[in-house]
């Protein structure tokens, strides 16, 4: 393992005077962790310890390796309603099997990470376009809103996509009653209000930016604990957390039978992959915010051991909370310790206190939920590709809207196979520009944007995407498209200064390009060969078979076959 991956790395420089930051941050962190834990326990359709279970051991699994300094790493919205949604799917599977379930997933998700991490397969965050995580994330914000109307409205419905969702609300709305409704109605207007105004209203009478913002970002603990007391004190018909047990995260191995992991084996490939890129993105900009670097394979690894800490201590799927992160940098966290202590609060809190917790309203929770998750719904990625690339616009579309139908597990697969589908009719037919000279230059152009001069006997075409199966048919046809309106023609040169490589398929199509025009007595010629492209040919024996001669440049080439003279240098 490279010394980039020694356990708890930054020790190495740690300093006295990090700690005084570390510590207030930690008990940042707590403020949001508890509440958080709690919710997202609950939206995972689990109990709500299993939330302060996976708010524990689950640190202390990144800090090992973790490269990102302010991120949190616990319960979040999109692994949580992704552990809702693959237990759902499972029919004939008991709620009392759900924990033993949602640890595994956890479990195994992290071991893939593990796995891929080690493989240094963290390039593999690449591979999930702007359209379709911007999709999958709105698709799922919307989704998780949706299973939150049943606590919001006081009544039980749980389904596994949106239109049974409805459905089930539908039929149980003569069931719901006043109280539920209006402490959601007012814990919301609260939030939202706290949000909107909280942190800007403190700086005006004078709190210092940084205090004020924090205790913005903290209000929904504050409001949570007054929603309580006041439902509490008016003795509202409301559902509460009630009892949860103390004591220790209980340390188990969760092993479900091999028929129900393998069902499961989907949701864990889309959790380690969505859980992943969602957190290294939410790292990736805390780390450019404090000019630092993160590694994606040590991210991998890092997330992985979270996941499986969790696994074994009780809790669910974890990553990187965006609201909790920010705050835990806003806090003026230092390193990975603050994330430490914070567990170690949290283990207090489960051993001491975690009796406060039973009169919560269940609404209330929701009601956080509601508004951490309305801010996961952005729709610029859309409008941007609405006006750039419709095809990039109606993947984002497609995707969301198949979170809602199908699920999230379909919706990662759709989205990841109309990206490629899209990248494949892309290159298919490639943009091949005519060249010609600009007057008086040694530079060639597109002869259709500019008044260029064209070199009798020569055909110059510049191909702009690199060549491969599926697009080597097309630009051959499209250069005998252009010879038929040029019958002169002594000369092909197709300048390859765009084509970053070439494939056997788009190798074996230039042979036949190549015999053909030979046949007709035209030569081919290339240009601008780039380094690894020309390797390779070279390796191929392409270079002895060539009718023509490979060039430096355009006007090399130019120059070499004026009056067919082809005297020039092969690269």
């Amino acid at each position: 393992m490279e010394p980039s991956f020694k356990l708890l790395g930054w020790l190495r420089d740690y300093q006295r005077a990090d700690f005084s930051e570390d510590l207030i941050a930690s008990f940042t962190l707590v403020l949001f962790l508890v509440p958080q834990g709690l919710a997202y326990a609950l939206l995972a359709g689990l109990s709500p310890q299993a939330g302060l279970y996976a708010s524990i051991v689950p640190v202390v699994g990144y800090a090992l390796v973790g490269s990102s300094a302010a991120l949190s790493v616990g319960p979040a919205a999109l692994p949580s309603l992704m552990t809702t949604a693959a237990l759902a799917g499972l029919a004939q599977v008991p709620p009392a099997d759900y924990p033993v379930l949602a640890a595994a997933l956890a479990l195994f998700s992290g071991l893939v990470r593990v796995a891929l991490g080690a493989l240094r397969f963290g390039f593999i965050a690449n591979y999930l376009s702007a359209s379709v995580v911007g999709g999958f994330v709105t698709g799922s914000a919307l989704l998780i809103l949706l299973t939150q109307l049943p606590n919001l409205l006081g009544i039980d419905s749980h389904a596994a996509n949106a239109g049974a969702m409805i459905e089930r609300i539908w039929n149980a709305r003569r069931d719901i009653g006043w109280a539920a409704p209006a402490l959601s109605a007012a814990t919301l207007i609260a939030l939202f209000a706290c949000r909107a105004w909280l942190a800007t209203g403190l700086r005006r009478i004078g709190v210092p930016a940084r205090p004020a913002d924090l205790l913005g970002k903290a209000a929904p603990l504050f409001v949570i604990v007054i929603a309580a007391l006041a439902a509490n004190a008016a003795a509202l018909p409301v559902k509460v957390v009630g009892p949860l047990p103390p004591g220790l995260p209980p340390l188990a191995l969760p092993l479900p039978d091999t028929g129900l992991l393998v069902r499961l084996l989907p949701s864990i490939a889309a959790i380690a992959l969505i859980g992943f890129i969602d957190s290294y993105s939410i790292a990736q900009v805390l780390a450019m915010k404090r000019r630092e670097t993160v590694s994606p394979d040590r991210e991998l690894i890092a997330l992985g051991l979270a996941n499986v800490a969790s696994g074994v201590t009780g809790g669910f799927p974890v990553s990187a909370s965006f609201g909790r992160s920010a705050a835990n940098e806003l806090a003026g966290a230092r390193t990975q310790l603050a994330g430490l202590l914070a567990a170690v609060w949290m283990l207090v809190i489960l051993l001491v206190a975690v009796g406060l917790f039973a009169h919560l309203p269940l609404a209330a929770l929701s009601a956080t939920i509601v508004v951490a998750v309305v801010q996961l719904i952005d729709l610029s990625v859309l409008r941007l590709a609405w006006r750039y690339e419709r095809g990039d616009a109606w993947i984002f579309i497609a995707t969301a809207v198949t979170v809602l139908v199908a699920g999230v597990v379909d919706a990662v697969v759709l989205g990841v196979a109309l990206s490629l589908a899209l990248f494949v009719w892309r290159t298919s037919a490639p943009h091949l520009a005519e060249l010609g000279r600009v007057p008086g230059t040694e530079h060639y152009r597109n002869r259709l944007r500019y008044a260029v001069e064209m070199q009798p006997g020569v055909l110059a075409v510049r191909v702009d995407e690199s060549l491969y199966f599926a697009n080597i048919r097309f630009v051959s046809d499209a250069i005998v498209g252009l010879l038929r309106s040029r019958p002169d023609t002594r000369c092909v040169l197709l300048v390859l200064s765009a084509v970053n490589a070439v494939d056997v398929s788009a190798l074996q199509g230039l042979r036949d390009l190549n015999r053909g025009l030979a046949d007709q007595g035209i030569a081919l010629h290339l240009a601008e060969v780039k380094g690894p492209v020309m390797d390779r040919i070279k390796q191929s024996g392409f270079l002895a078979e060539l009718s023509g001669a490979v060039h430096l440049s355009t006007h090399a080439a130019m120059r070499a076959l004026e009056g067919e003279g082809v005297v020039d240098f092969v690269i």
